[in-house]
């Protein structure tokens, strides 16, 4: 776990991505967060059965994820293609995601 978490602030603090997110057990929240914050990021916990998920990276960021429902299930399309796109996920592929899960159908030569 921490080997992940050191990465994806590497990550964070080089530029390359946003955000990130962590599901992790509770017990081990408050110490992610205790580095998340070390490395002055800011951080959502948001929990979901038994673990929680963490979001960190860039303020702006993490204050859009707060604004969404709890369970990654629930989001809108859009909502889904932002968070993915913060996440530094392909960009896309999360072109493709968001027109699936609205069901689009292309006319003309697309």
């Amino acid at each position: 776990m921490q080997e992940v978490l050191n990465f994806y602030i590497y990550e964070i603090k080089k530029g390359t991505k946003p955000m990130a997110l962590m599901s992790v057990a509770k017990e081990d929240t408050q110490k992610c967060l205790d580095k998340i914050t070390k490395n002055e990021l800011f951080s959502y916990v948001n929990e979901i059965d038994g673990k929680n998920n963490i979001f960190f990276g860039k303020k702006e960021c993490v204050e859009i994820v707060s604004t969404f429902p709890k369970e990654l299930s629930k989001l809108s399309p859009q909502q889904d293609f932002i968070l993915g796109t913060m996440l530094g996920y392909n960009r896309i592929e999360q072109c493709r995601r968001y027109l699936n899960k609205l069901n689009y159908t292309p006319s003309g030569n697309f």
